[in-house]
């Protein structure tokens, strides 16, 4: 264990020189080249060799010390762009304290990073932009690690790497004591649990840093434990004395295994080799073969094309391992924008299988397939296939237990087809049912993109106001981006301003603002969007500091973006926090727990794919911010970061999605099961869409908006239930010109068009059983501008008055009938030119029916019988008109259960007093 340093006075001789240690302060020994083999470098990349920056040590010499030589064999991911960055890490085997590292820059390009830390858990030491040619760089370093991080950002040519320290032993020499109890329990086909009592850090005393348990299918000797296997995942070591259980997986069935382990400290000391347990693993069950994959099976990591598609051709495929493989030609469509290369799928068996073979069918002799196994996010590469067949079979033996596949494609490479043989070992669970979740009321679903300089009396029309809010607005509001700005302290320093606000030149109160918003009834979501002029170059740009080198995958990379979304939280969210805790700039109130915002969304449209790499986040690394912004990723980055640490009571938005499929929300779901424990770091999936056919807009039916949705909300039923969905962005533009325009159809006016298809799209999101509904946007831009979403507003531009259109009344009128009602399901109306749906009461037995026909040709339906379903005895109709905004009503009459009504591709609402 570290032993506290005295303060103490050390006086050097070569230059008379004087050296005070504060106290705790560590006295590194003269620093020595550290010894660094291939076999301490694991690469985390899926190109490159990372081991060969440390292959030529020899040939390295002694840089520090003047006899530097002149290396030669360089880290290369590859030529494409999408190859890169790379990243590797390089295990010491113990805490060195680190004093120096030099790089051998061979071609001065590119540049590398270098952090120290542990596994999931880095600190930048440097950034050497790499502007040498055949020289050495040196950067003095002052920290003790285990592990070291490297990271090539682009194709430079690093060809060797030489660290210097010394041991970081101290004074602590005692080795934790060696376990004696170790018992193999419970085997099944593929698994043996084992048990044990931990050892102490010191002895029997104290807690150790780690255990490490091995396996072979030899008896484990002290000879040969650094062949056996060592086992993944293994607890967190406790005090001497507490029990632990521990899983061994991925084993081979029916196969006799033995097990030992050892202890080890932070130094580390490394405990004596325990007693050595065994079991047998049972037989397999299934019978072994080609194993059916089905679409369900896959997880696009990449987010582009349908990776199913090297399974779609199975019977043409045949078999191939038995001489009978047919020729198939559909593979996966990787397209061509570098974002999302090289392809990358997770295939989920479902249970382990025993693989024995994988065959891959090369249909142009080109690029390269990669296939890895083993647990999620600690792959272990079977095979890299260079693909230099021609409309052939490549077969691939494999002796490996795995429930998970990965397959990498290089963007070169066309696969039309894979087969996979081997044994089940186990039976798949059963997909989990649909939980249903309780609907919003109407009022509470319908909502408006908006502004803070929006007025609040044309913000009414909705329930739900989802309000664009740039991060810059509340934290120095410095322009131009595409340099990093001063005149603002940034992070850990953060000067917050909201009342008034930075933003708007000082002249914005989001405290007046958001109490407003909710006294009126409006529930207020700011969507906390781009970045900060101090933070990074580009205005949308991932929030991580330039030049920081930090890993867009690890939540820490995102400590600014959680700091602010605490502070959001803090101020606005129902829960006050120490005023120690805000970081207000002076002359703001130092106001918390308002108590006047519940959602904070979190980014808008992070998967946009036009703007490049340094603002797109992939699932992923999305993933990565969304944790630190949702709980300081489980509370590990401190106590001021992320909403929830603020306010327990606050909801998250995930950033709403340009690209709306399943893809990457399954991938985000797929990373909390393995990062977060299965916590999704957010509470309302949220996409955007718009119906179109490319060149206009088309109706909310034509475009089967309600099953789009439906897909969605069907899967947070199974797998997120207690998440809410939201598409918190659609709409129409009212210019002829825009690619998502509604049209003008016979006499009907565009204006008409965008109104009645609003209202229609609202109702297939409540039919779909989404949550929130925000159409986009409150204004026009410029009505004159055919640029998409420049006309989509319910009322004019600010320059024009901000007049309502048609579309603002009608949907004005959808919110006032409807509020307080949920969606009660659709009533069969016996009519292909008839849709109903049924709204009820969420606290009573009255309700309404919407009632239109779902076409885009003025057809009408007059004289229509609307069957009632209920008792009721009291009936009014209500028709939608331009300049009302609760629309115009008139009785109805009730004979046999039913009432007559004229139904157009304009929603009416039949109002009852009970509906069942």
């Amino acid at each position: 264990m570290m032993k506290a340093l005295s303060s103490f006075l050390s006086v050097c001789l070569v230059v008379a020189c004087l050296v005070i240690l504060a106290p705790g302060q560590k006295a590194y020994a003269a620093e020595t080249k550290i010894t660094v083999s291939a076999a301490m470098v694991i690469n985390e990349s899926a190109n490159g060799n990372p081991a060969l920056l440390f292959d030529e040590q020899a040939a390295a010499g002694d840089p520090a010390n003047g006899s530097g030589g002149s290396p030669t064999t360089p880290w290369f991911g590859g030529w494409s762009p999408s190859n890169y960055p790379l990243y590797a890490y390089i295990d010491l085997g113990q805490n060195y304290n680190l004093s120096n590292v030099y790089l051998y820059d061979s071609y001065s390009t590119g540049s590398f990073n270098v952090s120290a830390g542990s596994p999931g858990n880095w600190t930048a030491l440097f950034t050497d932009p790499l502007v040498g040619y055949m020289t050495w760089n040196a950067h003095p370093v002052s920290v003790t690690t285990r592990y070291v991080r490297v990271n090539l950002v682009s194709g430079g040519d690093v060809d060797e790497i030489v660290l210097y320290g010394t041991p970081a032993g101290g004074s602590d020499t005692t080795a934790p004591g060696a376990t004696s109890n170790l018992s193999a329990g419970s085997a099944a086909s593929t698994s043996v649990q084992l048990t044990w009592t931990g050892a102490g850090d010191d002895g029997s005393t104290g807690t150790p840093a780690s255990y490490d348990v091995r396996y072979s299918t030899a008896a484990i000797t002290s000879a040969n434990w650094a062949s056996a296997a060592q086992a993944t995942g293994e607890p967190a070591a406790a005090a001497a004395g507490t029990s632990r259980s521990f899983t061994v997986n991925g084993l081979s069935p029916s196969t006799t295994y033995y097990f030992a382990l050892k202890t080890s400290d932070e130094v580390p000391n490394v405990s004596a080799l325990s007693n050595v347990a065994s079991a047998a693993t049972t037989a397999a069950t299934g019978t072994s073969g080609k194993i059916a994959i089905t679409p369900s099976m896959y997880l696009n990591e990449s987010g582009y094309g349908d990776p199913s598609a090297l399974t779609d051709e199975q019977t043409i495929a045949g078999d191939p391992k038995n001489g009978t493989g047919g020729s198939p030609t559909h593979g996966w469509d990787l397209g061509y924008n570098s974002l999302y290369q090289p392809g990358s799928a997770v295939i989920d068996l479902g249970t382990n299988y025993a693989l024995s073979n994988f065959y891959i069918y090369d249909s142009t002799g080109s690029g390269s397939v990669k296939v890895l196994t083993g647990t999620p996010f600690s792959w272990n590469l079977q095979f890299t296939d260079p693909m230099t067949t021609y409309n052939g079979w490549n077969a691939h033996a494999l002796a490996v237990t795995t429930r998970y596949i990965q397959i990498i494609v290089d963007p070169g490479a066309s696969l039309p087809e894979i087969v996979v043989y081997g044994t089940a070992l186990g039976t798949p669970a059963a997909p989990p049912a649909p939980v249903a979740q309780t609907l919003p009321t109407m009022d509470q679903l319908i909502g408006i993109n908006a502004f803070i300089d929006d007025p609040l009396d044309k913000m009414k029309v909705a329930g739900f106001v989802r309000e664009y809010h740039n991060w810059q607005w509340d934290e120095g509001d410095l322009w131009p981006f595409g340099t990093i700005a001063t005149g603002y302290p940034g992070y850990p320093n953060n000067q917050n301003k909201f009342a008034p606000s930075w933003g708007g030149g000082g002249g914005w109160n989001f405290d007046t603002y958001y109490s407003g918003l909710k006294a009126a009834g409006i529930t207020a979501s700011p969507v906390l969007t781009c970045s900060a002029s101090w933070l990074t170059l580009g205005q949308c740009d991932k929030p991580i500091k330039n030049g920081s080198g930090r890993d867009p995958l690890l939540p820490t990379s995102y400590i600014e973006h959680a700091d602010h979304m605490y502070q959001m939280a803090a101020r606005y969210g129902s829960t006050a926090v120490a005023d120690g805790k805000l970081k207000l700039a002076s002359g703001q109130p130092r106001s918390t727990g308002l108590n006047t915002v519940k959602y904070y969304e979190d980014w808008n449209e992070q998967d946009g794919w036009w703007s490049g790499r340094a603002p797109y986040f992939n699932a992923y690394e999305y993933a990565a911010m969304a944790s630190a912004d949702y709980d300081g990723h489980q509370g590990t980055m401190g106590t001021t970061a992320g909403i929830k640490n603020a306010d327990p009571n606050a909801k998250m938005a995930m950033g709403g999605l340009a690209n709306p499929t399943l893809d990457t929300i399954k991938a985000i779901k797929f990373w909390s099961d393995f990062k977060r424990g299965g916590s999704v770091p957010f509470d309302a999936l949220n996409i955007h869409h718009y119906s179109s056919n490319g060149s206009a807009g088309i109706s909310p039916e034509a475009d089967d908006l309600k099953g789009r949705l439906a897909e969605l909300t069907d899967y947070r039923n199974r797998y997120m239930q207690g998440k809410e969905v939201w598409i918190s962005e659609f709409g129409y533009d009212t210019n002829q010109g825009s690619p998502v325009h509604a049209p003008s159809i016979g006499t009907t006016s565009q204006y008409e068009t965008q109104a009645n298809w609003l209202v229609r799209s609202y109702l297939a999101a409540a039919a779909a059983g989404v949550d929130k509904a925000a159409m986009y946007m409150l204004r026009d831009v410029d009505a004159n501008d055919a640029t998409q979403y420049a006309s989509s507003g319910l009322v004019t531009s600010q320059a024009t008055g901000q007049t309502p259109k048609i579309s603002w009344y009608y949907v004005y009128t959808l919110k006032n009938q409807l509020t307080g009602m949920r969606y009660a399901g659709e009533q069969s109306s016996g009519n292909g030119n008839v849709k109903i749906y049924k709204f009820k009461s969420a606290t009573g037995n009255n309700g309404a029916y919407v009632i239109w026909s779902p076409t885009a040709s003025n057809t009408t339906v007059n004289g229509y019988q609307l069957s009632l379903d209920g008792t009721a005895n009291a009936a009014s109709q209500v028709s939608m008109a331009n300049g009302d905004t609760d629309g115009v009503s008139s009785s109805l009459s009730i004979a046999s259960n039913k009432v007559t009504v004229n139904v157009s591709e304009r929603p009416l609402f039949v109002l009852v007093n009970h509906i069942s």
